[in-house]
């Protein structure tokens, strides 16, 4: 993917998941807005429930975005904001990103398409995923000479501290003010810190685990469970039991993406059982569909792809 020298009429593209929005992010998109004719920003894990990962909603970080930029001078009409679901899968994730581009090319126009981003990690490995597209990186920003601003330090404060974090654009300042004050923000620190108590109590554990979900639906109907503890409370939840590595089940389809749980990295063997599992209820399937939000962690996407596997087998 060679780098893109200025692209007046270009489409810049900048995916990320601004939890929260922070000084280098706000950076890179007045840098994509002055170098090119219109910003395509995709907001990822659009799909997701709120948790300690992901405390704000697509629509909430759409909103952020479009007021730091207008609080800073900047037109926004030259920006548009998408939601981009999270796939558990690079091929269907990159696949989401290239129709959402498609679609934003459908309304503007033809015109040549640059992404933008900086490298910071292995989460920003993306920039080299599509190499039909320029390159137009922006140098990574520091926090006052203290190290590379990071989302996870931002929440650290937030969520562990209770502290409004620095190096966020003002609009985003206010709004995690008022957001401390909150119900979803006291459920979303008492998760971070059962996260991390349980980090600590698996920091001897080999990487990675293993659990078996089991999966009952019929016609009409699946059935799930509800969790109770502090992390993802009330979401619901494929039954989930832990495995030892000798006694993974032959007939289970298996979801191993290194960012699927918040705890440690898990690999889930997805089984289909007769009978709906101890501990659940029987859920509507379509609304369950229709709600994928109001899942933990990824079932909502394992239940999706243990339906289509169903279909194409019979």
């Amino acid at each position: 993917m060679p780098p893109a020298s200025r692209t007046p009429g270009a489409l810049a593209v900048y995916i990320g998941r601004f939890q929260p929005l922070h000084d280098a992010h706000l950076h890179t998109i007045q840098a994509a807005l002055h170098r090119h004719a219109h910003l395509l920003v995709l907001t990822g894990s659009a799909n997701l429930a709120r948790s300690a990962h992901n405390p704000w909603t697509a629509p909430e970080r759409a909103r952020l975005i479009r007021a730091a930029l207008r609080e800073s001078g900047h037109d926004t009409r030259r920006l548009s904001v998408r939601p981009l679901p999270d796939e558990f899968d690079a091929g269907l994730w990159a696949a989401q990103v290239q129709a959402a581009v498609a679609a934003t090319l459908d309304r503007l126009g033809p015109r040549p398409v640059v992404l933008t981003g900086f490298e910071k990690d292995a989460s920003s490995g993306y920039l080299r995923w599509f190499p039909q597209w320029q390159a137009d990186p922006v140098p990574a920003q520091t926090a006052g000479g203290t190290g590379l601003l990071n989302a996870t330090d931002l929440r650290a404060a937030l969520l562990g501290r209770g502290e409004v974090p620095p190096h966020v654009p003002p609009a985003v300042q206010a709004f995690l003010r008022d957001f401390l004050r909150t119900r979803t923000a006291a459920r979303l620190s008492a998760e971070y810190h059962a996260i991390q108590a349980a980090r600590a109590a698996l920091s001897g554990t080999p990487t990675p685990r293993h659990e078996r979900l089991d999966l009952h639906t019929d016609a009409h109907t699946v059935w799930l469970a509800r969790r109770d503890g502090p992390i993802g409370r009330g979401l619901w939840a494929l039954p989930a039991t832990p495995l030892l590595p000798g006694d993974l089940p032959s007939q289970a389809a298996v979801f191993a993406h290194p960012a699927r749980s918040p705890v440690w990295p898990t690999t889930a063997h997805a089984v289909r059982v007769t009978a709906p599992p101890p501990g659940t209820r029987p859920v509507p399937l379509d609304a369950a569909l229709a709600r994928p939000h109001a899942f933990f962690e990824d079932h909502h996407v394992i239940l999706c792809r243990m339906l289509e596997a169903g279909r194409s087998r019979a």
